[in-house]
């Protein structure tokens, strides 16, 4: 499956061929909470071309239908990842398993994957939450069973994350996920789980192990490093 995946990918962006450097599954995959019916997800990394480094052109990212893949270009992805967003943060965080393709260079941002945690990650699960929490209550029932689940799920993930300085992609309860997102759940337990759940989460944050911010001068080290280790190569 995996080899199949990373085909797909190449087969239809051959560009990427010499400049992929991580390629893992995203989504329900990865959490653990995927059916039969589920669409595959793909979330990768890769060095943008020298015509965009050196020269007058631009890249950003690469976006595939089938299978759902999005590609984003090495600097764009360290931007993002610095900011907190979870999604990009999750990436490196996957169990192996869930890892299609890793060179030395993403093998090497997996290694320095938690330089990213920091405690500002709870603005980043605490503002999503908020929102989400009022949008499911001023709507009510029926409610969007699918956004109730990633609600409960980051909140989960955020607390445990503020609690253990660890970001745990595969979801341990993942069945419970699922019942959610099968709108098993009343939605007046989902928004109780949810009020719970971030409190917690707030309670994590004033003793959490994780720094108050992501060391940038670290980061910038690493980029200038993967950077140099590539495109030095091509000269």
């Amino acid at each position: 499956m995996n080899e199949s995946m990373l085909a797909a990918v190449l087969r239809q962006a051959p560009d990427l061929r010499d400049r992929l450097c991580y390629l893992a599954y995203g989504g329900s995959r990865s959490y653990g909470t995927e059916t039969n019916e589920s669409d595959v997800d793909l979330r990768g990394i890769a060095f943008a071309p020298v015509e965009a480094v050196f020269g007058l052109e631009t890249y950003e990212q690469t976006i595939l239908d089938v299978p759902d893949t999005v590609v984003y270009a090495l600097t764009k992805y360290l931007k993002l990842a610095v900011k907190g967003n979870p999604t990009i943060l999750e990436m490196l965080h996957v169990e192996p398993a869930h890892v299609l393709y890793a060179d030395e260079r993403g093998e090497e941002l997996r290694a320095h994957r938690d330089l990213f945690l920091s405690k500002r990650l709870y603005r980043s699960y605490g503002g999503y939450a908020i929102g989400s929490i009022r949008k499911l209550a001023r709507k009510g029932e029926p409610y969007d069973a699918k956004d109730a689940h990633h609600l409960i799920r980051l909140l989960q993930m955020g607390r445990e994350l503020l609690e253990t300085g660890a970001l745990q992609v595969h979801r341990p309860r993942a069945s419970e996920l699922a019942a959610i997102k099968r709108g098993e759940w009343p939605l007046a337990d989902v928004l109780a789980c949810a009020e719970t759940l971030f409190a917690e989460m707030t309670a994590a944050y004033e003793r959490s192990p994780l720094p108050d911010e992501v060391d940038r001068d670290a980061v910038q080290a690493l980029a200038i490093r993967l950077n140099q280790s590539y495109y030095c190569r091509l000269a």
